[in-house]
Order: structure tokens, then sequence, then C-alpha cells
């Protein structure tokens, strides 16, 4: 009788857990983590599900650096780890930022045609929200950091 209690315990505890919505916060972390696992394993094409529309340039043009041989290495070090560090909505909900720590990963140089291995690394995404909808802005980046003048 005891493990019947237990049971309809458990299938209770389930069932109202399940049908909480999830917060922003936590909506924006899973993204994160989403994202990244997919983004530091060269899956480009998963990563783009979670990406706005401006970041599909840059995640197509990566997409064509990859080389058989960097998979081959991914293959041999084993999947990147990510975990979240920080993350901060602002005021309107609208944007969003997110740190990230990636373990065991590689960065691709498309210019020199090379990948580097990092034991560790953080990134820092930034958040949009369309259509109830939080997805990532990966832009290419600026070269030195800094903004075009156009």
């Amino acid at each position: 009788m005891n493990k019947l209690y237990t049971l309809i315990y458990s299938v209770l505890i389930f069932t109202c857990l399940s049908c909480q919505q999830q917060t922003p916060q936590t909506q924006i972390e899973q993204t994160t983590i989403d994202f990244c696992e997919a983004f530091y394993n060269f899956n480009y094409p998963a990563a783009k599900a979670w990406s706005t529309p401006s970041s599909l340039s840059y995640l197509s043009f990566l997409a064509s650096n990859v080389r058989q041989t960097y998979l081959d290495q991914l293959k041999t070090r084993g999947a990147a780890k990510v975990s979240v560090i920080s993350s901060e909505i602002d005021a309107n909900s609208e944007e969003a930022t997110v740190v990230c720590q990636i373990k065991n990963t590689f960065v691709i140089n498309p210019v020199e045609g090379k990948i580097e291995y990092m034991s560790s690394l953080q990134d820092t995404l930034q958040f949009v929200r369309e259509n109830n909808k939080w997805l990532v802005k990966k832009d290419i980046p600026q070269q030195n950091g800094k903004q075009s003048h156009d």
C-alpha cells in the first residue's frame, strides 16, 4: 500500500512540475546550453534553431569551414560541456546577456584554416526576444573587436 501512495504522490508532483511555465531566465539559460552545445561541437545546422536571422550567414560561413579532420579531433576529445555563469535580462524583457563557460572545445580560425583546442573558455551571448522566443545574436565578429564605420 505504501508503494501505491508513493507512486501516486510521484505522479502528482511530476504533473505539477511539468505544467509550470519556464521563467524567461530558465528559458534563456536552457537556450544558451542548447545553442552552445551545438555551436561548440560544430553542429551549426542545429545551432541555427536558436539563432536570430542575422546570425545565419555567420553560422553558414563557419559550417563551410569545418573539415573532416576537425570532426575527427572533436570525436577524439569528446563533446564540449557548457555551463551558465550568469544571465541578465534587460528591464523591458526584450534583450538579455548570458555569460557561459565552455570546457573541452575547439575554436575554428577560418582565416588560417586551423582549429585550436581550448580546455576552457568564456563566451558572452547576446539574446533578443522574437515572437516570444529567445534567440542568440551571434553575428560576424568585428575585426579587433571594433564596430564597423558604416
